[in-house]
């Protein structure tokens, strides 16, 4: 059975490494750092015949949709597109109507169905006052006038690298309680309802709750096999979070590769968008 490969839960590959995933792909391979024992790699083969989707998740798939390997046919292709509208916390993403440019592109060149938006993250601030949910319901029109059926959200987790992020910025983060995250998801999926938007929770099996919030797979087996009309495996990806509901894969990206996108909020390595060349200069 072919293998089904993320890149990447660890940084931007569609935005920022195109040029080095077109190198692997050539090599026909890649070696990938194990996240936990960094001393330690495991070789991912990206020979076609060994491949059964690339799942690619990101905030910016215009590299990816300018690349020749877009435009090949040696691989099937799923994309999981982080859009929220909150600039605040994105300093180095693209402008919303170039993104918005972007969905309607993939949708035309693939189908909505190959397309999950992940409204994520969910992100409250100064004392609960602020949040980006304001941007939700024009980007739902957006989604459901083009035929997007899924919308994976979370909130974000403070973890204590983000909090030390925060004190070089203006923004003081917040974290609602339980009743609020409820209260606020029982607004999204009314809205997400009356659009046949599908509302899923990643990672948080606290919110299922909410009547009309399912469990979130952004790596679906069964939605991968019926795009693909082949069975790729089912098993539950084990690597991550106990919530989580992906299904097996394996991950090509690394923590080492920053992410200029600069997300304040970011769990991974996000660094200044005018501070760096994210191109492995050995490969280019």
């Amino acid at each position: 059975m072919r293998a089904v490969l993320s890149a990447s839960r660890r940084t931007d590959i569609p935005a920022f490494y195109m040029r080095w995933l077109e190198h692997h792909v050539q090599k026909g391979f890649v070696d990938v750092r194990n996240p936990v024992v960094k001393e330690r790699t495991y070789r991912v083969s990206l020979r076609p015949e060994d491949v059964h989707t690339i799942v690619l998740w990101s905030k910016n798939f215009r590299p990816f949709l300018d690349s020749p390997l877009s435009r090949s046919n040696q691989f099937r292709w799923y994309f999981n597109f982080s859009l929220v509208d909150c600039p605040e916390w994105e300093p180095g993403v693209l402008p919303l109507p170039e993104r918005k440019k972007q969905i309607a592109e993939l949708c035309e060149r693939w189908s909505p169905r190959h397309i999950n938006w992940r409204f994520d993250p969910i992100v409250y601030w100064d004392n609960g006052d602020k949040n980006n949910l304001v941007g939700f319901p024009a980007l739902c029109d957006f989604m459901a006038e083009k035929g997007v059926r899924r919308c994976t959200f979370s909130f974000v987790t403070w973890y204590n690298k983000i909090k030390i992020r925060l004190k070089e910025t203006s923004l003081k983060f917040y974290d609602p309680s339980l009743n609020q995250k409820l209260d606020a998801l029982g607004w999204m999926a009314e809205m997400a309802k009356a659009r046949n938007i599908a509302l899923e929770s990643c990672c948080n099996d606290a919110l299922l709750k909410v009547e009309g919030i399912a469990r979130g797979r952004c790596i679906h087996s069964a939605l991968l096999s019926e795009l693909a009309g082949e069975p790729c495996s089912q098993a539950r990806d084990s690597s991550q979070r106990k919530d989580c509901g992906c299904t097996k894969s394996s991950d090509i990206g690394g923590y080492q590769m920053s992410c200029p996108h600069g997300c304040l909020y970011c769990y991974a390595k996000p660094v200044s968008p005018r501070k760096t060349d994210p191109i492995p200069k050995s490969i280019v």
